[in-house]
């Protein structure tokens, strides 16, 4: 249904003006305004996005759609436009902003936005979007009344933070985050899971069965980064052991290879973790250890992804060198 009439009178009183300052800025007069407003009469089609532009809000919201109808709409541009999030990072930006032309200030889109940013800043090193980025997220933050979105805007600025060296200003970020543990949220996947039956409920816990599975080797994994830093290399390993065997207790077949992973990408992080296991063998001065570990980590890169690492050997080097070098592996001897 559209309710045109009533949002241009709910929106006029909003920003304060009168039938005749607003008749004024179209041109048209106060009695034309006044008809639109009972719906006797409708604005001519020329009319709508100057009335959008003038309120500062989509067309959809004038046109007073309902909405589920722009949620789906704003959805499903940001499944176009993640299309190309990773490939072509230009295209998918004037998407957004395309769309946010149209639904000015809306959060998902913004949110979406903010994450194309910090990812290539991120990953890439895409400095040039840092300006950017900040503007978005801090706009986020002050405006936004959705507490996933605020918690996600701060994250990412704090990931950029850190990146600039902002080591204070991304922990008065982070502090600022409410603990919000999973088990407290009621979303559809958890809820169907404890509530629905059959086939309801083993969709969704076979989603939350996933979910969780990576979320617990990574939090068993960063648990031994902690040590790490610590230099408590002992209690380091135990938490990096216990991160590979929840992947490898999960994997489809104790063959290594693209097909295996239940998670795509997960191989990346199968190999870390033996990079980290080396590293803490080699400061507990375990070298036959240490070298077994160095070269599991090797053949989960080069087997785990097998045609592709083939085809394309260094895109997937690059992240086995920096990991490597992070965790001072370059001491126990150079990787070539």
């Amino acid at each position: 249904m559209i309710y045109i009439g009533a949002k241009i009178k709910e929106l006029r009183k909003r920003d304060g003006f009168t039938q005749e300052q607003l008749a004024e800025k179209l041109n048209v007069t106060p009695q034309t305004v006044s008809r639109w407003e009972c719906e006797t009469a409708y604005p001519d089609i020329t009319a709508i996005p100057v009335l959008a532009n003038i309120f500062k809000v989509s067309i959809d919201t004038l046109m007073g759609y309902d909405k589920e109808k722009i949620a789906e709409r704003v959805e499903k541009i940001i499944r176009d436009a993640s299309n190309y999030f990773w490939s072509d990072i230009k295209k998918c930006e004037k998407m957004l902003n395309d769309a946010l032309i149209e639904y000015p200030d809306n959060d998902l889109l913004l949110r979406e936005l903010l994450s194309l940013y910090e990812s290539h800043i991120r990953t890439y090193q895409r400095n040039e979007y840092v300006k950017k980025a900040k503007t978005v997220a801090r706009k986020l933050i002050a405006e936004s009344t959705d507490i996933f979105v605020i918690c996600s805007a701060k994250a990412d600025l704090a990931s950029i933070y850190m990146l600039d060296g902002r080591y204070k200003d991304a922990k008065e970020l982070i502090d600022s985050l409410p603990y919000m543990y999973p088990y407290l949220l009621n979303d559809k996947m958890r809820c169907s899971s404890y509530m629905l039956k059959g086939e309801d409920k083993l969709r969704e816990a076979k989603d939350w069965k996933l979910i969780e599975h990576q979320e617990l080797f990574i939090a068993c994994s960063l648990e031994g980064e902690g040590f790490f830093e610590t230099e408590s290399y002992g209690s380091a390993l135990k938490s990096f052991i216990e991160a590979t065997d929840i992947i490898e207790r999960f994997m489809k077949s104790d063959k290594i290879c693209p097909e295996a992973y239940l998670i795509y990408g997960t191989q990346a992080n199968h190999m870390g973790l033996y990079l980290k296991i080396a590293a803490c063998f080699f400061n507990l001065g375990k070298i036959d250890e240490c070298e077994n570990a160095i070269k599991r980590a090797y053949d989960i890169l080069s087997l785990g992804y097998g045609e592709e690492f083939v085809k394309n050997p260094e895109e997937f080097l690059s992240e086995y060198r920096k990991t490597y070098a992070e965790y001072g592996l370059e001491r126990y001897k150079p990787f070539i």
